[in-house]
């Protein structure tokens, strides 16, 4: 890896260690509430669980796109869920599936951005596309979109408007000769990239980048602002020559700049993420410790932006990573995903778990 691709490396690890007294300090002070607030009940299980979905929320119901299958092959499962209902149907899939991509809605649309696809030959490995598309949930058909500026997945995104904001991900080092894309060990560019894509006119501006370049982390938008929460460096694999971070970066759209926030209390990465009441839920995750299933999170933590600090809620009835999660008025729905990191292959959930205030 040449000194470009190693400085955001450097500046990671500073930034982490510059953070660490106030990650001690966080975990020293109790969360606000005596006790972990909401609870779990159980909806319709998925018919066809997976690691890697994504959800997004669209006219009140849930989407869920994705899955990562042996061999690290996109599935392209397709699924949308009516909570009036409890009832699953199967959608067709985009012509070019992905798995690790950015699934977001914007009025009647779904829009999906990069992740990862097997490359054309050799060992199967996660190679980036630049790839965007959309779903039209009235007509039930997809078309291509104008490209991200570079290949990425293991991106996040969140809509404000008609925009649509895509930040981070882990790409392929400029000039590397990686005919198998990113695997275990191999070099990585981590990406701090911002972008935004304008629904209405189809096109792509670059923005501030964020301070810290990561992959699997999570972002939420909250009024007019975006913070970008958790999240891996060093590689896009768990475990090995990664480590799961704790930032919490505010973006302020009006200004186009950074600010750092509280950071979140347990360093993770492949959360799910969703907003009620203006407050950010992060859920369950991968953390690789022995004291949560193997490797995988039952933690749900919540931030309020607006007094810049976290509490507790109702723990996951399962621990999962690589779920799709989505907000459907005061509930939060978490679907499928991984239930423990350390089997090989790690079991997949159908579980449809859902969190009630």
């Amino acid at each position: 890896m040449d000194r470009r691709e190693a400085k955001p490396s450097i500046r990671s690890l500073l930034r982490i260690l510059s953070l660490g007294a106030a990650l001690l300090f966080c975990s020293l002070i109790p969360f606000g509430g005596a006790a972990a607030q909401g609870k779990w009940r159980v909806g319709m299980p998925v018919p066809e669980g997976a690691n890697e979905m994504l959800g997004a929320t669209l006219g009140g119901k849930l989407y869920l796109y994705g899955g990562q299958g042996p061999g690290s092959r996109p599935l392209g499962l397709f699924f949308v869920y009516d909570p009036g209902r409890d009832a699953w149907t199967k959608l067709p899939a985009n012509p070019l599936p992905v798995h690790h991509g950015a699934l977001v809605a914007v009025g009647t649309k779904l829009y999906l951005f990069g992740g990862f696809r097997l490359p054309d030959t050799g060992r199967p490995g996660w190679v980036p596309v630049a790839d965007a598309w959309m779903y039209d949930s009235a007509s039930g058909q997809w078309s291509a979109l104008p490209p991200m500026s570079r290949p990425r997945g293991a991106l996040a995104a969140a809509a404000v408007g008609g925009k649509i904001y895509l930040v981070g991900g882990a790409g392929l080092p400029h000039g590397a000769d990686l005919p198998d894309g990113l695997r275990p060990g191999s070099a990585i560019d981590m990406l701090d990239a911002l972008e935004v894509f304008d629904t209405e006119t189809t096109t792509w501006r670059a923005l501030a980048p964020m301070p810290t370049p990561r992959n699997h982390h999570s972002v939420a938008a909250v009024g007019n602002k975006l913070y970008v929460i958790g999240g891996r460096v060093g590689s896009c694999y768990s475990g090995g020559l990664s480590a799961n971070i704790w930032m919490n970066d505010e973006y302020d759209i009006a200004t186009d700049t950074w600010t750092a926030r509280s950071p979140m209390p347990t360093a993770r990465s492949g959360t799910g993420i969703a907003v009620i009441d203006n407050e950010i839920h992060v859920l369950g995750g991968e953390g690789w410790v022995e004291d949560e299933a193997g490797g995988v999170f039952r933690t749900h933590e919540v931030y309020d932006p607006k007094s810049d600090s976290w509490t507790r809620a109702a723990p996951m009835t399962t621990p999962r990573a690589g779920f799709a999660v989505a907000a459907i008025g005061e509930k939060i729905y978490t679907v499928s995903g991984v239930n423990v990191g350390r089997a090989t292959p790690p079991p997949v959930a159908d579980v449809n778990e859902i969190f009630v205030p």
